[in-house]
């Protein structure tokens, strides 16, 4: 196909590539990234080349030179390299030195990222408010140490608003104390994987520092009673922590830690909405959890995946008790913990009673995902679960029910009787053809198969169990039976045919121009003479070789 010059140049116009996203084409030509990237020169803003898992050093450094063209630093303010792991620390440092304008940054799981690519973000990169450096091996938390003293040594603060730095090594007290001063607008912060994580690092993070301006920085403290001392007289004894903006904190398999580094946050972290602290284990226990739980009336999601043994204490924690049961907490003005309550995983904390898990039901309204593998969790509750869900309309709502000993099969078959159920979460869209999710709006799978259930029916309430996902197994099963039946009766066909096409050209007789092995009544050790076709044979069939 021909296309005009004309056509071609409006195409590689600079002002249509703002935002050039080509992590969908990793084997994207060289010259035509090149031709993108000098075009678009000064006008691109945002590049994302994640997966490009062949992106050469060489080619980077060109790319940068063409995004500069002719300024000295470019215009990026967004930039995602995730997977490019060929490059090198010298070609990705070529490119970071030259974008005082970036907000967002992507290096996650990069070799080319070590300490000295902090220092050039402390000192080039001022504006940065998303920093992804989880998993990179060849940097640890001076490279975080030194991001924080450089920008606090100016008389500044970081402006980051995200900062995941999963599996960092050396990870201290000291470090955490000058991240908590020098990023105060931190509102994501991803410490999981880090095994060296104590208790008293995450204190020192919201810890007060007599050294600090906090009244200058606008940063918030709360005066607290220290349990245990004399808080009468003229010398009341009190602690301060800092307040933070944290709405999301993972602490997931920092397996030193236990519930002290709860009680730690308690009281600093007001707007927590999603906290994960799963993979703990059984140093995870309620006293810590309950005091932080009750201090977060805005919590959303809460992962705490093997605590085996946290009790009812904790799920009380979070169920929300109205003392004026005409009113609702949105007419009575107060905010309790457990009101915005969306996802909970306790799965394996098998010291939770049945009774705790209906009352959390029924007062958390807005709950949609429930996982509870390996607990005490039974059919009726399951049952109640899945008919508030229906009455309240809500939407992909999911329970995970795995290795629960008080749910049995019928429980789970009479749900999907009645339709109320589905396996899994079906996706109705072109690239998921290949998951072969069941859509009941489809005629024609509803029609041939005859089994399974609706997995695409956002009403119907998700149950992850055994019993349940045996009738995605069948459906597999009817789909390949048939696929098989369907090759069987085309290969009849073609042979019904092929003899067709014989018979005509010898002129009609059964049989004729044939292979000699392709005979009505020939045996083995017959001679070559003997003839294919017989007269008065009603019977055809063939040898076995």
């Amino acid at each position: 196909m021909q296309v005009s010059h004309l056509f071609k140049s409006l195409v590689y116009d600079g002002q249509l590539w703002a935002d050039l996203d080509l992590h969908s084409f990793p084997e994207i030509p060289e010259p035509i990234l090149l031709r993108l990237m000098s075009s678009g020169g000064a006008f691109i803003r945002k590049i994302n080349l994640a997966g490009h898992r062949c992106l050469q050093p060489s080619l980077l450094t060109a790319l940068t030179d063409h995004l500069r063209a002719p300024l000295s630093y470019t215009n990026l303010t967004s930039i995602n390299l995730q997977g490019c792991s060929a490059l090198t620390t010298c070609s990705l440092h070529h490119l970071l030195v030259r974008c005082k304008s970036l907000q967002r940054l992507c290096l996650k799981g990069l070799t080319a990222v070590t300490n000295m690519t902090c220092e050039l973000l402390a000192t080039f990169c001022t504006r940065l408010e998303h920093l992804n450096l989880n998993r990179c091996p060849n940097m640890d938390a001076e490279g975080i140490r030194y991001l924080a003293r450089t920008t606090l040594a100016q008389g500044e603060h970081l402006r980051l608003k995200e900062l995941k730095i999963s599996r960092l090594e050396h990870m201290d007290d000291a470090t955490m104390r000058v991240l908590g001063n020098a990023a105060p607008h931190l509102e994501v912060l991803d410490l999981s994987y880090i095994r060296h994580l104590h208790n008293s690092a995450l204190e020192s993070f919201v810890a007060i520092t007599d050294t600090f301006n906090y009244e200058q920085s606008g940063v918030e403290i709360v005066r607290l009673h220290r349990i245990g001392h004399n808080s009468s007289g003229d010398n009341p004894q009190f602690y301060c922590r800092r307040v933070t903006k944290l709405r999301h904190l993972s602490l997931s398999f920092c397996v030193l830690l236990t519930d002290m580094a709860c009680s730690n946050l308690a009281h600093a972290v007001p707007h927590l909405e999603f906290f994960e602290m799963a993979g703990i284990g059984k140093n995870l226990n309620g006293d810590g959890l309950v005091k932080l739980l009750e201090t977060t009336p805005k919590i959303r999601r809460l992962d705490l995946e093997d605590a085996s043994d946290i009790t009812d204490s904790v799920l009380s924690a979070i169920t929300p008790i109205n003392k004026h049961p005409s009113l609702s907490c949105r007419q009575d003005g107060i905010s309790r913990p457990g009101d915005a309550l969306e996802w909970l995983c306790v799965s394996h904390a098998g010291n939770i009673s049945d009774d705790t898990f209906l009352a959390l039901i029924h007062a958390c309204s807005k709950l949609r995902v429930l996982e509870a593998d390996n607990t005490r969790l039974s059919g009726n509750t399951l049952r109640e679960f899945i008919h508030l869900k229906r009455q309240h309309n809500t939407f992909n709502a999911k329970v995970t029910a795995l290795d629960c000993r008080n749910i049995v099969g019928s429980d789970v078959k009479e749900l999907a009787s009645r339709g109320e159920t589905r396996p899994r979460v079906g996706i109705k869209m072109f690239w998921a053809r290949r998951l072969g999710y069941v859509d009941g709006k489809d005629e024609l799978c509803e029609e041939d198969l005859k089994v399974g259930l609706d997995e695409c029916d956002s009403a119907k309430v998700v149950v992850k169990s055994f019993y349940l996902w045996q009738t995605v197994d069948a459906v597999d099963s009817a789909r390949d039976k048939r696929r098989k039946a369907g090759s069987r009766r085309a290969s009849s066909s073609s042979s019904d045919h092929q003899a067709d096409v014989f018979d005509d050209d010898v002129g009609g007789g059964r049989g004729a121009g044939l292979p000699r092995w392709w005979s009505s009544n020939a045996r083995p050790g017959t001679g070559g003479n003997t003839s294919l076709i017989l007269s008065g044979t009603t019977h055809d069939g063939c040898i076995v070789m």
